[in-house]
């Protein structure tokens, strides 16, 4: 078994890797591609803290389900009262308490990380930490979560933004939805949540779809034929670090193409 990485150790690894102080990282992590590592999750944490620096800025996504209707209950199979009572019963999402959702340890870590802020989207807020934080999460509207005007534009706007995916893939890329909002042709879907707790509203609102696989790794795998994608190691996890503005930059027109030669359109 190989020695466990430490924060020293991660930290040589991100910054050969080619993530500098002031620079601001979105992060997507596996911390089971990762593993061994002294002190876990935390740990990971501080190496990207440290790496960026006082002036960087670390984000990743807070995305939570406690706003949704249980995924896992058919509402075909329910009444209308049955349905009502448990929609009384839905939570709604709260900035301090709701959990990330499918996120891994690493985001859920960090959601509660000292310094850490979040936005006020409902299913898919965005956690920062660094001094530029609370001006990249505020606002963030409900409707096209990931769109123009949402702390992932702004990412796209601040100097020196990177991606970094720690050992999972492109299709779990949160910037390329990004890149399909900003897309001439895009294909889009309407969220329904509900807007707070006990007998608050249920609201709609539209957004990009889900890709589930089908054009976000094609995307990422013809970016990297570009060159402009270091891959590396952090730990035992294969890594990949990106341009996040040049990401966005060459998957919309791409994801655009795509959408229009398969007749998928906004």
């Amino acid at each position: 078994m190989s020695e466990p990485a430490t924060v020293k150790s991660l930290t040589r690894d991100l910054r050969r890797l080619g993530l500098s102080e002031r620079d601001g990282v979105w992060v997507h992590a596996s911390m089971r591609s990762i593993r061994p590592v002294t002190g876990g999750a935390a740990s990971v944490i501080e190496a990207l803290i440290a790496t960026v620096g006082r002036d960087g800025l670390v984000a990743m996504p807070g995305f939570s389900e406690d706003a949704y209707f249980p995924p896992d209950v058919d509402r075909a199979t329910l009444s209308k009262d049955e349905i009502a009572r448990i929609e009384r019963q839905v939570t709604g999402f709260d900035p301090d308490r709701s959990p990330t959702a499918g996120m891994g340890i690493i985001a859920e870590t960090f959601r509660t990380w000292p310094g850490t802020c979040r936005s006020g989207h409902m299913a898919a807020s965005v956690c920062a930490n660094g001094p530029d934080a609370a001006q990249i999460i505020t606002p963030h509207a409900q409707p096209w979560a990931t769109g123009p005007g949402s702390p992932f534009d702004r990412m796209g706007q601040r100097p020196g933004m990177k991606i970094l995916l720690i050992g999972v893939g492109w299709n779990r890329c949160t910037p390329l939805h990004t890149a399909e909002d900003f897309a001439p042709c895009k294909r889009t879907k309407m969220r329904r949540f509900k807007s707070g707790p006990g007998n608050a509203l249920w609201i709609e609102t539209p957004d990009v779809a889900d890709d589930l696989g089908r054009l976000f790794p094609r995307a990422g795998a013809a970016f990297e034929a570009t060159g402009h994608v270091r891959i590396g190691r952090l730990g035992a996890a294969e890594v990949r670090l990106c341009g996040y503005a040049d990401l966005i930059s060459f998957a919309s027109p791409w994801i655009s193409a795509q959408n229009k030669a398969s007749g998928d359109r906004h």
